[in-house]
């Protein structure tokens, strides 16, 4: 406080007059800290720093690549151990996984009996795109888009999709309640 003076200026308004004093010290570099802050931080966010978008993506290819990793090899097509998935229609634990995942990712669209909701009916001889089993498994691991139903490739493990594709097969003439009406052509199964 010293180093102020108490100097009048030479006017004044209504009876009012005013010093003509500088700014405290303290004001000042308060002042020039937060300017010095705005330009450090402003340099950080657009310069140094790593954009939000990239550390997303980077993020996501780290853990698509521990997915991967966790996912078990697939074999070749056409390979000794490619599952022949006629052979398994009689597999009570095969259709019980099958049960498993139907009713965990497939009842909201296609009813808790295969009915169908929203979904065509599962259970009945009539297909929209193919009702041969290797048909109906490709439909599953491909989906549907334009008719609402996801690709499940991605989602599932390839014994679960085998295991679905099979419970599928099964519920053709459980004829269930309230089923929906055939959709799709006619594919005769052999007896």
């Amino acid at each position: 406080m010293a180093g102020e003076r108490d100097e009048l200026l030479d006017h004044e308004y209504d009876g009012i007059q005013e010093y003509d004093n500088d700014l405290p010290r303290w004001w000042l570099n308060i002042f020039w800290l937060t300017t010095v802050c705005a330009i450090v931080y402003g340099v950080w966010t657009h310069f140094v720093r790593e954009e939000q978008h990239d550390q997303l993506a980077r993020e996501l290819s780290e853990l698509q690549a521990h997915r991967e990793s966790l996912r078990p090899a697939e074999p070749a097509p056409g390979g000794a151990a490619q599952v022949n998935l006629q052979d398994l229609t009689k597999d009570a634990t095969f259709i019980e996984l099958g049960k498993a995942t139907f009713e965990a990712k497939c009842v909201a669209c296609h009813g808790s009996l295969g009915e169908g909701i929203v979904g065509p009916n599962l259970t009945d001889n009539y297909w929209i795109h193919g009702g041969e089993i290797a048909e109906i498994q490709d439909v599953i691991k491909k989906g549907v888009l334009e008719k609402g139903m996801i690709s499940w490739e991605a989602l599932l493990t390839a014994r679960e999709l085998d295991a679905v594709t099979v419970y599928v097969w099964n519920l053709n003439g459980t004829n269930p309640p309230n089923g929906k009406a055939p959709e799709g052509e006619l594919v005769e199964r052999p007896s």
